[in-house]
């Protein structure tokens, strides 16, 4: 997997912290919390509820942090109008990662709700795996038109196919999302069989599609 991100004293103060943290502070948002599968895209799916379009998104998981805690350091813009509340954002974050905020039906409202502009060219997404791009788990490549709850769609599908996303690198390039993913499966272990790839792939595609 990449390099884990830097993180400052502030940041790993907040991995030490019992149990889960979040913090804001104007477009970066870091989330500490136990590793657990589907951290990342859960989270990401309240940034989009907040309307927050996800810049980049880095994780740092264990033996990383060295507790056992995954924390996952997010840049995040308005897709319009002012910043949404930095106490109420923190306070869905905290309902998200103690299992008390539902938010699938949500997103889904409002990405049927959005529509793009006749004559807008939008290119259909790729979905890659990168052959020996890792020896400790599979890579998995997206490239797709940003849209609202993209990396919760994306990590829905990845975890719906029983993989656990190790480490992730999200950027979004103009109207363009690239994002990498290094997953494992239930046992920790980087996928093989090539059925199941297959199966991996169509999953995500589906889920753009």
């Amino acid at each position: 997997p990449p390099p884990a991100p830097a993180l400052g004293p502030d940041r790993l103060a907040l991995a030490r912290h019992d149990g889960a943290a979040v913090r804001v502070t104007g477009s970066r948002i870091t989330v500490a919390a136990p590793d657990r599968p589907g951290l990342l895209w859960r989270a990401a799916g309240v940034l989009a509820l907040h309307r927050l379009a996800v810049r980049t998104a880095r994780t740092v998981s264990s033996p990383a942090t060295d507790t056992g805690t995954a924390v996952l350091d997010f840049t995040a813009v308005p897709e319009y109008g002012a910043p949404p509340d930095p106490a109420a954002l923190e306070a869905d974050l905290r309902r998200m990662l103690a299992d008390r905020l539902d938010v699938a039906d949500r997103l889904d409202r409002r990405a049927r709700s959005v529509r793009i502009r006749p004559g807008a060219a939008v290119p259909p997404p790729r979905v890659m795996i990168v052959d020996e791009a890792s020896d400790t788990a599979t890579v998995v490549e997206v490239r797709a038109h940003d849209r609202p709850g993209l990396l919760w769609r994306i990590g829905q599908a990845l975890g719906a196919c029983g993989l656990h996303i190790r480490a992730a690198q999200v950027d979004t390039l103009g109207a363009e999302a690239v994002d990498v993913f290094y997953v494992v499966d239930g046992d920790g272990a980087p996928i093989t069989d090539p059925a199941a790839l297959a199966a991996v792939r169509a999953r995500v595609l589906d889920t753009l599609g």
